[in-house]
């Protein structure tokens, strides 16, 4: 047995690896992710905000610390500008909701009264036996369990989500901070509290990683592009004011995992709707349809073109990371890619 590890010591060496990082991922996202969330996503501002840092050190010759301060009060004020519009939109949009809700009240039951009666007609035709409830009964029961004890409650969880949130938040950009200016001292810490042989893997197959790594980021730059092209051009058609700022936003938006341009499209397109802004709300539904069907088109091949590996593996490890991780595997498939195609890369 030792002769046979010793003649096939580097293969079993990186088979072991792979195998190694697969797990801790796995065990990372499944058990340990509800601790160290906000950690992972100050974890990728950094690796998002890197490029930048490393142009502003060299270009202006800033130190790494003033230039990866700089970086995050930017993106401070990205998010702050971006949650402030939201508020702003949900404000005019109630105000005018609530403004028209008399017009609004007599459509809506002028609608339940032709529900109702295509319902009766149908009901005539139906055995004795059956019955069909009146539309009021079903939208009467609906409100109340939208509005009942279900509300209540909700109310209670976002009570206790809301103070989690914001530390939360504190703590991702705290932690991006450091992971930004102390980058080298944490990976160097980390390395050396790995056991030799880890250590060894990681420093052999270092440089194969930042070349996927810098892949993986060259296809989401070209993505985040993509999108706020898309999104630019959606808004200008649907004549928003702000069209260029919000595209630029939803293209920051769309590259932060799980969040993604439907966490604002979405709503908007609701509140849209239910404000009375038909026109309003089937654009942004077909922007953000248009947005999703081209991301999930482009990203395989992009993906692989920029990481030296295969469409099909992209598309596979898209597909296996979303069904073991849900919409964080999105992000975790390409990665364990990424890994991957630095390993073979090494051992070529």
């Amino acid at each position: 047995m030792s002769e046979f590890y010793q003649n096939h010591k580097r293969s079993i060496d990186r088979a072991a690896f792979l195998i190694l990082i697969s797990i801790v991922v796995y065990a990372f996202f499944t058990v340990l992710f509800t601790f160290l969330a906000p950690f992972f996503f100050g974890l990728l501002i950094a690796l998002l905000m890197e490029p930048v840092i490393r142009f502003i050190v060299k270009r202006f010759k800033w130190k790494r610390w003033v230039a990866s301060l700089v970086c995050l009060l930017i993106f401070i004020a990205i998010l702050s500008s971006l949650g402030a519009w939201l508020v702003t939109t949900l404000f005019n949009q109630v105000s005018n909701f609530v403004e028209h809700a008399p017009y609004h009240i007599d459509e809506f039951s002028d609608w339940l009264d032709d529900i109702n009666i295509r319902l009766q007609r149908v009901g005539d035709n139906l055995p004795e036996d059956w019955h069909i409830p009146p539309i009021q009964e079903m939208a009467l029961g609906l409100v109340t369990a939208l509005f009942g004890e279900g509300m209540r409650d909700q109310g209670m969880r976002i009570a206790m989500v809301v103070p989690n949130l914001f530390l939360n938040t504190i703590l991702m950009l705290v932690s991006a901070y450091f992971f930004m200016a102390d980058r080298e001292t944490i990976f160097d810490a980390v390395r050396k509290a790995c056991p030799k042989w880890i250590s060894k893997q990681m420093a052999q197959t270092r440089k194969g990683l930042s070349r996927a790594m810098g892949g993986y980021f060259r296809a989401q730059y070209i993505l985040m592009a993509m999108v706020g092209i898309i999104s630019i051009a959606g808004l200008l058609i649907l004549r928003s004011p702000y069209a260029l700022l919000l595209g630029l936003l939803f293209a920051i938006l769309d590259f932060l995992p799980i969040i993604g341009t439907g966490a604002v499209l979405i709503p908007w397109a609701l509140i849209s709707l239910v404000a009375g802004n038909v026109q309003q709300a089937v654009g942004l539904g077909i922007m953000y349809g248009i947005i999703t069907i081209t991301r999930q088109v482009m990203q395989p091949k992009i993906l692989g073109d920029q990481m030296g590996a295969h469409p099909l593996a992209s598309l596979m490890s898209i597909f296996i990371g979303f069904r073991i991780f849900g919409l964080l595997g999105l992000v975790i498939g390409p990665s364990l890619l990424m890994i991957f195609v630095a390993i073979f890369e090494t051992e070529r």
